[in-house]
């Protein structure tokens, strides 16, 4: 692996020397990203940071989340089927876990288990998203140990309706608008979203059918709005609202075998500027809610947070801006069916950091101190320095620590059929290192990422003697690679690519990390003429080991699923100067694949979870 990452960044520095010779002058678009926490350009984060703009989610025509994810750069996308069904977002090899996963800045994970219901985002409540990489903890907090990301909810421009149809029986529809006056802003999102689905396993043609032998459906219902009012004596006072509610099905044997869901974030926030000084003061409340149903036995997981925070950013002198804040985190699990000994628990944070800039030289670096109940305090830093050697070149080095704090099931739940609680518990840790280049040209812009994460003290809930499961502080990972990236205008095409390498190892046992391909690679390819605007889309990933929850057996056998390549094609045409048609077509070739196992068939044969195959899918937008 450090071989190629060696060559990866040798590849880009002979191939660019003669660009930054020839474009040093040149007028460059800067992009502006709150990596953070608050406005910088994107070089001056000193991290890789990935950014989807909502025209970019508008043109592909794109249905869920996963699969808009699904395109980043060191990002991969296990599926457990189609829309509903749960998907593990890998960053750069981690779990969704171990990445922190807001919505305005809002935590939206489940805190019994870290997962976040990624499908039941919807797209059309989304107005960009910032992907950042690295150990964030010393911003962010707990569960920031491979990265962020920040979804930006919908800030509506104009007013939008569309429809749309497609395989399966699924129609979408979205509406979107705005009212504005001097001081006042109003834009609203609402959507809804169906479809009959279809059997999202693969069976075994030697068992008898069974319950599972069925199409597996989804709906999803939303709505939400975004109020800011600017007064020059107050600031700018902002509240943002986001909801959804719906229900899916899956596959299960055993128990239930469906779920029904209800999701909110609110925000009310303060902004004021004062001379040098900014301020930034929040409050927010938040709820997810899944019910497993199917059976007369329903299990409710459920998490309720409210968090207020403060912070504040000087500006100390042309070359120095100095940042502080304080938080204080309440999450509570009461709802939730499961039994607990302690149900909620209080964090409270406070950071410190420094952002310099002074002729071609960069540097951030930040601090911060989080207070647990029950775990105790964790420490973290991240620090980073750069230098551009031009107004298009710069290069970057960064190294942070981050956390993530055991879930109050690991410590506390009780009257477990399958869990015993271990009030001993450790936060899980980790390092991350990380050098890169970033060339910015008007015409093109390339990234090149060496990274090397590692985590330690990871949570597995081991077998005891009494039969239940127990967590303990066992596993090492470590996870490293490189990631390439371009966006480039050549030939009268738009090119945007993407390369991930990755060496993912546990550490424990020294093999690979189940469910990780060690090679990614995206490609889209696209254009636009007077009224029509066309893209093809490349994904491929290589074989990678897996595990099955429940066979044993399987798992010790080191099976592998098969690599793949996948094509789609999205369109769009404007029929008038409102009126737009769109179209997509998913997986071109009707590959079949699998991303995740489920066990084996009578012959031998990996069965696992279905991936779309095929689909098409035709809607209109209407502006005015």
């Amino acid at each position: 692996m450090q071989n190629k990452s060696i060559l990866a960044v040798a590849i880009l520095a002979a191939v660019s020397s003669d660009v930054w010779a020839q474009a040093q002058n040149e007028h460059i678009e800067r992009i502006t990203v709150t990596a953070n926490k608050f406005e910088q350009s994107i070089n001056n984060t000193l991290t890789t940071v990935n950014v989807i703009e909502r025209e970019e989610i508008e043109q592909s025509n794109l249905r869920d989340l996963p699969s808009l994810l699904n395109t980043v750069a060191g990002v991969d996308v296990v599926r457990n089927g189609g829309f509903g069904q749960k998907a593990s977002v890998f960053v750069r090899g981690a779990t969704t876990k171990h990445v922190l996963v807001l919505i305005d800045g809002v935590r939206v994970s489940d805190a019994n288990s870290g997962d976040v219901a990624f499908t039941n985002i919807p797209l059309n409540s989304i107005e960009r998203i910032e992907v950042v990489k690295g150990a964030k903890a010393a911003v962010y907090g707990s569960d920031a140990l491979a990265g962020v990301i920040n979804i930006i909810t919908r800030k509506a421009q104009q007013q939008q309706i569309s429809l749309t149809s497609g395989s399966h029986n699924y129609v979408n529809y979205q509406q979107a608008g705005q009212f504005n006056t001097d001081s006042l802003s109003l834009s609203f999102n609402l959507g809804y979203e169906d479809t009959d689905g279809y059997d999202v396993t693969s069976k075994d043609p030697q068992l008898p059918l069974t319950k599972d032998h069925d199409s597996d459906g989804y709906r999803n219902k939303n709505i939400g709005f975004n109020l800011s009012y600017d007064h020059e004596d107050i600031g700018t006072v902002s509240a943002r609202a986001q909801y959804s509610e719906g229900e899916g099905e899956y596959d299960n044997a055993w128990g239930n075998d469906a779920y029904e869901f209800e999701n909110y974030t609110t925000k009310l926030a303060w902004e004021k500027q004062h001379d040098q000084l900014q301020h930034y003061a929040s409050v927010s409340v938040s709820q997810q809610e899944n019910t497993q149903v199917g059976t007369p036995n329903h299990d409710v997981y459920s998490t309720e947070r409210v968090e207020v925070e403060y912070r504040a950013l000087y500006r100390w002198s042309e070359t120095l801006q100095l940042a502080a804040g304080v938080s204080q985190l309440n999450e509570d699990l009461s709802n939730a069916s499961a039994e607990f000994s302690h149900s909620d628990r209080t964090n409270r944070a406070i950071f410190v950091g420094g952002f310099f800039e002074q002729g071609p030289w960069l540097a951030n670096a930040v601090v911060r101190t989080d207070d647990y109940d029950f775990h105790g305090r964790a420490n973290t830093y991240t620090a980073s320095i750069g230098y551009q050697v031009n107004n298009m070149v710069t290069f970057r080095v960064n190294h942070g620590t981050a956390f993530r704090a055991p879930t109050l099931t690991h410590a506390y739940v009780k009257n477990s059929p399958w869990y015993l609680p271990n009030p001993d518990i450790k936060p899980e840790e980790a390092s991350n290192s990380e050098f890169g280049v970033m060339l910015d040209t008007r015409w093109g812009k390339y990234d090149v990422a060496v990274f090397n994460n590692k985590i330690d003290q990871m949570i597995v809930s081991l077998l005891g003697e009494s039969g239940k499961y127990i967590a303990s502080n066992v596993d090492q990972a470590a996870m490293k690679g490189v990631e390439l990236s371009a966006t480039v205008s050549a030939l009268g095409f738009e090119h945007r690519a993407n390369l991930t390498l990755l060496d993912a190892k546990d550490k424990t046992t020294g093999k690979d990390l189940v469910r990780r391909p060690d090679t990614a690679f995206n490609y889209t390819l696209s254009k636009s003429w007077d009224k029509l605007d066309a893209s093809l889309t490349m994904i491929y990933r290589s074989s990678r080991p897996t595990i099955t929850l429940y066979d044993s057996q399987f798992n010790t056998h080191n099976k592998a699923l098969s690599g793949y390549t996948v094509f789609n094609l999205a369109a769009n045409y404007a029929l008038f100067d409102n009126v737009k048609l769109t179209a997509r077509l998913e997986n071109l070739g009707d590959k079949t694949y699998l991303t995740a196992a489920t066990g084996l068939a009578s012959s031998g044969q990996i069965l696992g979870y279905v991936p779309l195959g095929r689909q098409a899918y035709v809607g209109v937008s209407i502006s005015f």
